[in-house]
C-alpha cells in the first residue's frame, strides 16, 4: 500500500502546485503596476485586502507541494547515469522558483495586512518590490527547470523526444521579458510528468531505451 501512495505522490502534488498558483495568481493579478501613483497603489490595497491575502496565502502553500513534487522528479531523473548531473540543476531551479514565490507572496501579505495605517508611499515601495524584486529569481528559476528536464528527456528518452524539446526551447524564452508566460509550459510539464510517475514509469520509456542491466558475474574457477 505505501509503494503505490509512493507512485501516486508526484502526481497528486504536481496537481496541487499547479491548481493553488493558478488560483493565487488569479486573484493577485490585476494588482497596481509599478507606474502607477502612490495615492492608487494604497486605494487598492485597502480595497482587495481580503483577495490579495487569499491569492498570497494560496500561492505560499503550492510551494509546499512544488517542493514535493520537484523533489520526486529530482528522483525520477537520477535513475538514469545520463541525467543525474541534470536533476540537481532542475532541482536547483526549483528552489530559486520557490524563493521568488515566497518573496512575492511575503509582499502580497506585507500590503495587504493593514492598509488602512500604510502611508501611501510605503505601499507604492512594497508593490515595486513585489513587482520586480522577486522577478529575476523567478524567471531565471522557471528558466532552469524547463531546460534542465528538457535536456535530460532529451538525452536519456524519458518521454517523447518532442517534449523534452520543447521544454528546452521554452526555457530559453523564460529568459525573455515576456518570460512569465512560461508558467503554463511548466504547469503542463509538471502534469505531464506527475501522471507519467503515477504510472509506474519510473525508467524511461521515451523514444531512447533505457540503459541495459550489466551480465551477470561468471562463476568464480570459470
Amino acid at each position: 500500500m505505501s509503494r503505490g501512495w509512493t507512485r501516486w505522490l508526484p502526481l497528486i502534488t504536481g496537481v496541487l502546485f499547479v491548481a493553488l498558483i493558478a488560483v493565487g495568481v488569479a486573484l493577485t493579478w490585476n494588482t497596481p503596476d509599478t507606474k502607477d501613483s502612490a495615492t492608487k497603489v494604497l486605494a487598492y490595497y485597502q480595497a482587495h485586502k481580503h483577495r490579495v491575502m487569499g491569492g498570497s496565502y494560496l500561492v505560499a502553500l503550492s510551494l509546499f507541494f512544488g517542493l514535493f513534487f520537484f523533489g520526486a522528479l529530482r528522483g525520477w531523473l537520477r535513475r538514469d547515469p545520463r541525467t543525474e548531473r541534470l536533476a540537481s540543476v532542475a532541482f536547483g531551479g526549483a528552489i530559486l522558483f520557490a524563493v521568488a514565490g515566497g518573496l512575492i507572496a511575503g509582499s502580497g501579505f506585507a500590503l495587504a495586512d493593514n492598509p488602512q495605517v500604510m502611508s501611501a508611499q510605503a505601499a507604492q515601495a512594497l508593490n515595486t518590490m513585489s513587482s520586480d524584486l522577486a522577478a529575476p529569481l523567478l524567471l531565471a528559476g522557471l528558466g532552469v527547470i524547463l531546460f534542465a528536464t528538457g535536456l535530460a528527456i532529451v538525452c536519456a528518452g524519458l518521454l517523447p523526444r518532442w517534449v523534452g524539446w520543447l521544454s528546452m526551447v521554452f526555457g530559453v524564452v523564460s529568459l525573455t521579458p515576456i518570460g512569465w508566460v512560461m508558467m503554463i509550459a511548466l504547469a503542463l510539464l509538471v502534469l505531464i510528468v506527475g501522471a507519467r510517475l503515477a504510472r509506474g514509469d519510473t525508467a524511461g520509456g521515451g523514444d531512447t531505451p533505457s540503459m541495459p542491466a550489466p551480465p551477470p558475474e561468471a562463476p568464480a574457477g570459470v
